[in-house]
């Protein structure tokens, strides 16, 4: 799984949301010991076996693997703490959802990018870092039962009921931010979906199916593109 877990991480760089040596995803501990988390010092791309991942107890104590743990591990640790359902839990710093972040207002539907949600929610805090368990735990609050939320002027969380489904949600939520900032940046006249045929298509597309075709296609175009590298190179970008 936690091979999976490294092309997911691959994935979301490919996809906008790496940044430098930050951003962070992690994996449910099956024996509930706590959570294995991407280790430091190396950005999504290089995410490239299961060694490339440290197993961190709910107090943020590093139990097993090779290299530090992220600062941020509350992030993690109180969200899986407060949803049961959850399996994977990322925090990353994609350009467009990042500027989202700092917007007021809800994210509009100009496709069916954004329709992949019911409602994102935003959280705000004080401090750069979430480095302690009670900040977690109200980021834990603010994101509540959705599987994403904006953090105020800084970046954004999100999470899934397995591995595929929270790399999807992380890919389409920037796609949709990126439609957002672009659209709001038009002076035409625009028409928007109701919340009766946003809930209808969100039905319609959110689906274990879908999830599974969107998560083999993103893996395809990964594998397209590493193939593209020059030899020897097994990180995404470098």
């Amino acid at each position: 799984m936690l091979d999976r877990l490294a092309v997911g991480s691959r994935i979301l760089e490919l996809e906008g949301h790496g940044d430098m040596s930050l951003g962070h995803v992690s994996l449910r501990d099956p024996n509930g010991r706590g959570f294995w988390m991407k280790r430091n010092r190396i950005g999504l791309g290089e995410v490239l076996s299961s060694a490339d991942f440290v197993l961190v107890d709910f107090d943020g104590n590093k139990l097993e693997g090779d290299g530090g743990r992220h600062s941020e591990w509350p992030i993690h640790s109180e969200i899986f703490r407060l949803r049961p359902d959850v399996q994977v839990v990322a925090h990353t710093h994609p350009l467009h959802a990042s500027i989202l972040s700092a917007m007021e207002g809800a994210l509009q539907p100009f496709t069916l990018d954004a329709d992949y949600f019911d409602e994102i929610p935003r959280h705000t805090d004080d401090v750069a870092l979430i480095t302690r368990k009670e900040e977690g735990e109200a980021l834990a609050r603010s994101l509540g039962s959705s599987f994403a939320v904006l953090m105020a002027n800084h970046g954004v969380s999100f999470c899934g009921t397995s591995i595929e489904h929270a790399i999807i949600i992380g890919v389409f939520l920037e796609r949709a931010a990126r439609i957002h900032v672009l659209g709001n940046k038009s002076a035409a006249a625009t028409t928007m979906p109701n919340p009766a045929v946003r809930a209808r298509r969100n039905a319609q597309i959110m689906t274990p199916v879908h999830v599974e075709h969107s998560w083999n296609y993103f893996a395809r175009k990964l594998e397209w593109f590493m193939a593209t590298r020059a030899p020897g190179q097994r990180a995404l970008f470098v």
